[in-house]
């Protein structure tokens, strides 16, 4: 289920870039800190990618992670990331390391996690980024994406059943 989830919430995002131009990728929203489509679509394909080769090598660090700003800037790179992506993420679950920041910010520790708990991190984290393009989407009026863009599962389960009741 969770890879039907993540999927999903990429093949929006894919299609959302078909649609756009390239223009509308890349421009900045005040609102966002300056932030774009294209760098929160960056984002969330190098984090996904870091739970992707933290499977293959068993160590996962989000922090040191190879930040590829033509991801940002080229929408049609970024789909073709996102579309190889939805093919490598369905892996088993097994244990993994996680690098995290020591508490006096000093160096990394480790901490245990699964692939799977990466897998629930990542979803989470698309949803929270694919808020803040629909965020951009607004500002720059453009009606595009459905009602659900960028809401939880758990929200959207939620909404249904007081439409239900």
């Amino acid at each position: 289920m969770i890879f039907i989830q993540l999927s999903q919430q990429l093949q929006s995002l894919s299609d959302l870039l078909l649609s756009l131009h390239d223009e509308q990728y890349d421009h900045k929203i005040d609102h966002l800190g300056n932030a774009s489509i294209g760098g929160h679509t960056r984002h969330i394909i190098e984090l996904l990618q870091c739970a992707v080769n933290g499977y293959k090598s068993g160590e996962v660090d989000y922090f040191n992670r190879r930040r590829n700003l033509d991801l940002e800037t080229n929408r049609l790179l970024a789909h073709a990331a996102l579309q190889q992506l939805q093919k490598e993420i369905k892996f088993p679950d097994k244990q993994l390391k996680l690098f995290t920041v020591k508490s006096d910010d000093s160096d990394y520790a480790t901490v245990t996690t699964s692939y799977y708990r990466e897998i629930v991190y990542n979803a989470e984290h698309a949803i929270h980024h694919l808020a803040l393009i629909k965020v951009a989407l607004l500002e720059m009026n453009l009606n595009i994406v459905d009602e659900n863009f960028g809401m939880a599962y758990s929200t959207i389960q939620y909404k249904a059943s007081l439409s239900n009741a």
